[in-house]
């Protein structure tokens, strides 16, 4: 349950359309929270699972009140083969959202059955036993990849990624290359990240940004995008 997360947070999510990557950079770094890159920027990689009658995706189109999304990640340039991959469960309810994250074996999303290969991965897992039953019932519906650039307020109650050329794919099929359908989003996304305790403040820093607010979900944009 979301309650008992500990890594609780809202998030609040901005599309820069008609700024450039350097542009909402630079207004970034401009900011009065004095944002600083807390990380170097890196590639992040995505499948997302969902049931057969995409469940997942249409609670989030209907504005359910509770939402859950499941997604495989890992970083890096390597599409091909998944390097230290972890499994994210995303918790949402409202504004307010926690993540289960757990390691998942290196696995190969190119050639053959994906969905056989993840279930491979997650039989090698250590999974609690509900998430492991909920997984039979799931199956790849989206695969993802975006650069993204970390930034945290000096008082470091913030944390802001820039996410840009996002691109997007359904699950291969008859062993096509996982790469060969990845369709790009150039449009930059502007996410700000903050513990609940923190909410009384956040006003001071999204009034700065010159941003549009949105309720823009990767997932649910991907699936429209292909």
């Amino acid at each position: 349950m979301l309650s008992q997360l500990s890594n609780l947070r809202y998030e609040k999510k901005f599309i820069a359309q008609g700024f450039t990557l350097e542009e909402v950079l630079a207004r970034v770094r401009r900011h009065p929270a004095a944002f600083q890159e807390a990380y170097p920027p890196r590639v992040v990689n995505n499948i997302y699972l969902d049931s057969p009658t995409r469940r997942d995706y249409h609670a989030h189109i209907n504005g359910a009140a509770d939402r859950t999304k499941t997604r495989v990640r890992w970083y890096g340039p390597q599409f091909e083969a998944a390097e230290q991959p972890m499994l994210e469960r995303k918790l949402k309810r409202g504004m307010v959202s926690g993540k289960e994250a757990y390691a998942l074996p290196r696995f190969f999303v190119n050639g053959g059955c994906l969905r056989c290969r993840l279930g491979a991965a997650f039989a090698a897992s250590l999974l609690p036993p509900m998430l492991r039953s909920a997984l039979k019932h799931m199956e790849p519906a989206l695969l993802n990849r975006y650069q993204r650039h970390y930034f945290l307020s000096r008082d470091g109650k913030f944390r802001l990624t820039v996410d840009w050329h996002l691109q997007f794919a359904g699950v291969p099929q008859n062993h096509r290359q996982a790469t060969d359908s990845l369709r790009p989003v150039t449009t930059p996304i502007i996410e700000l990240k903050f513990r609940p305790e923190f909410a009384q403040d956040a006003g001071t820093v999204t009034n700065a940004l010159p941003f549009r607010v949105t309720r823009f979900s990767k997932y649910v944009a991907g699936m429209q995008h292909i």
